[in-house]
């Protein structure tokens, strides 16, 4: 008999029934026009917005309705860094943006829960 194959199932199995599968996700994508409506400073600096209109990039988006008023900081079209405040539109102005999110399990806290990444581009020209 081949013990091998035996302490290599052995050792094997639990990390099967352990370890749950992994699923990968995909960026949900909604492109909206927005018309800021303040430019709040209290807690941190961020614009405030009325969605004009919106359209989802994604079939599957969870876009906020035409009318709604949302809460962010805007970010580069890249969507790697925060948009300088020098370029950020003022009250009354239309800005273009490509609202993205990913919904996740977030474990920073040693507590897995569940969470949504978000990213407020500007949409590129």
């Amino acid at each position: 008999m081949d013990y091998r194959a035996t302490r290599y199932a052995l050792f094997a199995i639990p990390f099967f029934v352990m370890c749950q599968p992994l699923q990968a996700s995909t960026w949900q994508i909604c492109r909206m026009e927005l018309q800021i409506t303040d430019v709040l400073k209290l807690p941190y600096p961020k614009l405030q917005a009325q969605v004009v209109k919106v359209s989802q990039a994604s079939t599957t988006a969870e876009c906020p309705e035409k009318g709604a008023t949302i809460t962010f900081v805007p970010e580069t079209a890249d969507y790697q860094s925060t948009l300088p405040r020098r370029q950020w539109p003022k009250k009354g102005q239309l800005m273009h943006i490509n609202y993205r999110y990913l919904d996740g399990t977030c474990k920073g806290d040693g507590h897995p829960h569940e969470c949504r990444i978000e990213h407020y581009p500007i949409a590129g020209t």
